[in-house]
C-alpha cells in the first residue's frame, strides 16, 4: 500500500509541534504552575548520556563536557533545584531511566540518585520505577542497586543473541552469556524484565530469527519491543554494509516475514501486542510511564538531554542551557502549545496501541474527524489495514506493521 515502510512516528509528532504553539509568556505560565499543586498524573524522566559501548547503528550524541564519573552529582543537583516547590509535592505516577544507558554509571551511582528521587517526591510504594540497562551492565551489584533503590522494570537492550549479528550491532559478550545474564536477573526477584529485539539486519537469515524467538519464549520475558533496523548516516555501521545490503534491508517483503515470524511465534507463548513493535505477556508490563506521558499527563525532565512537559510547557534540559528564571528553575529551551497538540498526542497514542474511537477524538477536537479522515480511512479498509466497528477503527495484523505509515497519513490530513 505504501512505497516505503516507516519505522517511526516521529516525523509526524514533531510536526505537531509547529501547528500548535502559543504566544504565551512561557516564564510566566510555568512560574503559575509551579506555586500551585499539580492537576495532572506525572511522570519523571531522567536522562543519562552516556554508554559503555556504542552500538554500531546509534545516531545519538554524547555530551563531552559532562563527566559520567561524576553526572549523578550533576543530576542530584537538578533534583535538589526542583525539591520545595509547590508543584513538585503531589504523588509521582513513575519514573524512568532513559539513555543512552543509565547503567553505564556505577551501581553506587545509581543507589545516590534513586535515595535523593525518594527523598525529594513522594514516590508511593509499587510505583513503577523502570531504568533501560545493556545486558551486559546487569552485574549482581548493579541488580542489587536497583532492587534495593525500588526499580521494579528493566529494559534490557540485547538487539540479537545471535553471536555474528551481536558483533554487527556493536553489542557486547556472546547470546549465549546474554541469555544467561536475563535467566539470573529474573531468577533474582525481577519480574518486569523485558528486552529490545532488533531484526532485518544485514546478514540475519529466517534461522538466526527463529532461534531469536526460540530463546526470548524460552526465558519468560513480560515484554519484547521489536524493531527493524533502522539506518542513519555517519554511523560505524554504514561502513561495514554493502549497498546490497541496504537494498535488501528495504524490501518490505522480506521485512514483513520476519515482523509476522515475530509476531506469530510470540503469540504462540502467550504474548499480545500492547503497542506497534511491543508485546507483552500475560499483562506482565503496563509501562506507566508512556500511558502518564500521552494521556495528558506531564512529565518531569531530570539530566542534561532530558525533554518533558509541564502541563502545557514542551521543554528539554541541556547542560549550562538557561533557566526561565532563579525563581523558576526550568529549563527555558521550551514552548507552550494549545490543547490541540495534546489531544492529538493522545491520538497517535492509542493509534499506536492500535484502536481508537473517532467519535471521542471528534467531541474533543471540535470537528468531524471520521469526515476529515474518509479518504484515508477508505484506503486502509480497502487495504485490509483496518476494520471498522462504528466509528472506531482498529488496526488489522497488517496495519500494525504499516502503522506509522497510516499515523503519518492521519496528521497530515488533520493538520491540512
Amino acid at each position: 500500500m505504501y512505497p516505503q515502510r516507516y519505522k517511526s512516528h516521529h516525523d509526524a509528532s514533531s510536526a505537531l509541534k509547529s501547528g500548535f504553539e502559543m504566544q504565551t509568556d512561557k516564564k510566566a505560565y510555568v512560574a503559575r504552575l509551579l506555586a500551585g499543586p499539580a492537576c495532572t498524573r506525572r511522570a519523571i524522566y531522567i536522562h543519562v548520556p552516556f554508554c559503555t559501548k556504542v552500538c554500531s547503528f546509534c545516531p545519538f550524541h554524547r555530551p563531552d563536557e559532562l563527566s559520567r564519573q561524576t553526572y549523578d552529582k550533576y543530576v542530584i543537583s537538578e533534583i535538589d533545584r526542583l525539591g520545595g516547590l509547590p508543584y513538585m509535592e503531589a504523588p509521582v505516577d513513575s519514573v524512568y531511566f532513559g539513555g543512552g544507558t543509565p547503567t553505564a554509571l556505577r551501581p553506587e551511582q545509581m543507589s545516590r540518585i534513586l535515595d535523593r528521587l525518594k527523598t525529594t517526591f513522594d514516590i508511593p510504594e509499587g510505583t513503577e520505577i523502570s531504568v533501560e540497562t545493556s545486558v551486559t551492565e546487569l552485574s549482581d551489584e548493579m541488580t542489587q542497586a536497583l532492587s534495593e533503590g525500588g526499580v521494579n522494570r528493566l529494559s534490557v537492550g540485547v538487539q540479537t543473541f545471535d553471536d555474528g549479528g551481536r558483533r554487527l550491532l556493536g553489542r557486547r559478550g556472546s547470546g549465549e552469556a546474554a541469555a544467561e545474564r536475563l535467566r539470573k536477573t529474573l531468577k533474582s526477584g525481577f519480574k518486569n524484565v523485558g528486552i529490545d529485539l532488533i531484526y532485518n539486519y544485514p546478514g540475519e537469515t529466517e534461522e538466526i530469527l527463529a532461534r531469536d524467538i526460540a530463546i526470548i519464549r524460552g526465558l519468560g520475558l513480560a515484554g519484547v519491543s521489536f524493531y527493524s533496523l533502522m539506518l542513519h548516516e555517519k554511523t560505524p555501521i554504514m561502513k561495514k554494509i554493502s549497498q546490497a545490503d541496504v537494498g535488501l534491508m528495504a524490501d518490505t517483503g522480506r521485512e514483513r516475514v520476519f515482523f509476522d515470524m515475530i509476531a506469530d511465534g510470540l503469540s504462540g507463548a502467550g504474548y499480545e501486542f500492547f503497542e506497534l513493535t511491543r508485546m507483552i505477556r500475560n499483562g506482565l508490563d503496563r509501562y506507566d510511564y508512556m500511558r502518564v506521558r500521552h494521556s495528558g499527563g506531564s512529565c518531569i525532565a531530570v539530566g542534561h538531554g532530558a525533554g518533558g512537559n509541564l502541563d502545557n510547557y514542551v521543554y528539554h534540559n541541556r547542560h549550562g542551557g538557561p533557566l526561565l528564571g532563579d525563581d523558576v528553575p526550568i529549563s527555558a529551551m521550551g514552548r507552550v502549545l494549545g490543547d490541540g497538540y495534546f489531544i492529538l498526542d493522545e491520538f497517535i497514542n492509542d493509534l499506536q496501541k492500535m484502536a481508537v474511537d473517532l467519535s471521542e477524538y471528534s467531541g474533543r477536537l471540535g470537528f468531524d474527524l471520521e469526515e476529515r479522515l474518509s479518504g484515508v480511512l477508505e484506503r486502509a479498509t480497502a487495504g485490509g489495514l483496518l476494520e471498522r466497528q462504528g466509528a472506531g477503527i482498529r488496526l488489522t495484523r497488517a496495519g500494525i506493521f504499516w502503522g506509522n505509515n497510516l499515523i503519518d497519513e492521519f496528521i497530515r490530513e488533520i493538520l491540512k
